[in-house]
């Protein structure tokens, strides 16, 4: 009986360990993570405006509000559309990606939560702003009341995008069973709401740096490459963690 129980408890444990194994090798998130990061070092040019903020500046709202902030005063004109193209972009490749990896080690990763959901949230920050000044008939008139869905101080930096790109890692941190990715995923949210709802480059005021006339138009840039550097780094160190662990198997 002892015997027969130790067996079963060595059987388990290697059950387990072939589990992690498998779930380990399965892990692919660092491609997504990186990809966003470049996407994001991309989106620099956008946030370089010439001349003082405000420059240029006209009351009204943007064409792409909730993805592309307030043009003239923290973006250029078509940060919206740039982040159109790169999220709905990054979510093809990404979908590519979890393909190709799953006929590498022969199981899937059900990613397909991370992209429908990141694809709705950008389809809603695109739709919602035009739709909510929509004057429609009696039956149609909920869509005046789209307004509270609006993100707020969120939007007014041009980092909304950022919050849309955190969303997703929670899904897939979830599909992925990754505690790590979990991490990753806290952390960069704090980054992006961070971003989102703060001047960064006040810390480096702070820290010594005075912006001249020279380099005043890059003050906004802080809240752009913290969260491209946050991606960047945790794909960086999935990316070796994974090969690690391929080479010690």
């Amino acid at each position: 009986m002892g015997d027969r129980k130790s067996e079963q408890a060595g059987l388990l444990a290697e059950l387990k360990a072939l589990r992690r194994r498998v779930r380990t090798e399965r892990h692919a998130y660092w491609f997504p993570l990186v990809l966003f990061g470049l996407l994001t070092c991309a989106s620099v040019p956008f946030y370089v405006l010439p001349g003082r903020p405000g420059a240029g500046f006209r009351p009204g709202r943007p064409a792409l509000p909730i993805l592309g902030g307030w043009p003239g005063v923290t973006v250029q004109g078509f940060a919206g559309y740039y982040w159109l193209a790169a999220l709905l972009g990054g979510l093809l490749l990404t979908l590519l990606w979890y393909r190709r990896n799953a006929g590498r080690v022969g199981l899937a990763t059900p990613a397909r939560g991370y992209v429908v959901t990141t694809a709705v949230l950008t389809v809603l920050a695109l739709v919602i702003p035009p739709l909510s000044q929509v004057r429609s008939p009696r039956r149609l008139s909920w869509l005046q009341h789209l307004h509270v869905l609006w993100p707020g101080d969120l939007v007014l930096r041009g980092t909304f995008p950022f919050v849309i790109i955190a969303a997703g890692l929670w899904v897939l941190a979830w599909a992925e069973r990754s505690r790590a990715l979990t991490v990753i995923a806290a952390v960069y949210t704090a980054t992006a709401l961070l971003a989102s709802l703060y001047d960064i480059e006040n810390v480096l005021f702070r820290l010594g740096w005075h912006s001249s006339g020279s380099d005043l138009d890059l003050t906004s840039l802080p809240n752009v490459l913290l969260p491209a550097l946050v991606l960047l780094a945790a794909g960086a160190g999935a990316f070796a963690g994974q090969r690690r662990h391929r080479t010690s198997t």
